[in-house]
């Protein structure tokens, strides 16, 4: 029996999209949601906890350091202790000219998600605060990163 065309078309769009709850080792590395026009994110995960996040804003970028943990398995907590703004978001200098910064940090719910073979990182953040102040409009409702 021969499916109609249509019918066939969309099985064929049908992905599977796997999630799990998250382990400190599956988060580690570079992921990245870019768009054109030099917009984006970009979230980094070292193997001791360092974490950074990089906000591409056309010509510019804002780069928050920090210390990362689990709040259970799919909540990630990014105590923030350093951020400054970036002139070019071409080269972004993670490592001099920050200022420092108390009572930040940034929550996240998490998953990760396997689609077509490739891991993401879905982040949707629950709260935002930089030095004390809740700043919401940094990041989207949902932000799906791929591995660098």
């Amino acid at each position: 029996m021969r499916l109609p065309k249509l019918l066939t078309a969309i099985i064929l769009l049908t992905v599977t999209i796997a999630t799990y709850a998250l382990q400190f080792s599956d988060i580690h590395g570079r992921w990245q949601l870019l768009y054109r026009g030099n917009y984006g994110y970009e979230f980094r995960f070292y193997k001791n906890y360092q974490a950074v996040c990089i906000i591409y804003m056309q010509t510019n970028a804002v780069v928050f350091k920090g210390v990362y943990t689990f709040d259970n398995p799919q909540t990630i907590r990014i105590n923030i202790n350093q951020m400054k703004n970036a002139d070019s978001c071409c080269d972004v200098n993670t490592t001099t000219g920050f200022a420092q910064v108390k009572s930040s940090y940034f929550l996240f719910n998490a998953s990760i998600t396997t689609k077509n073979n490739k891991k993401m990182l879905e982040l949707k953040p629950l709260s935002i605060v930089i030095d004390g102040i809740n700043s919401e409009g940094y990041f989207e409702p949902v932000i799906v990163l791929q591995r660098m």
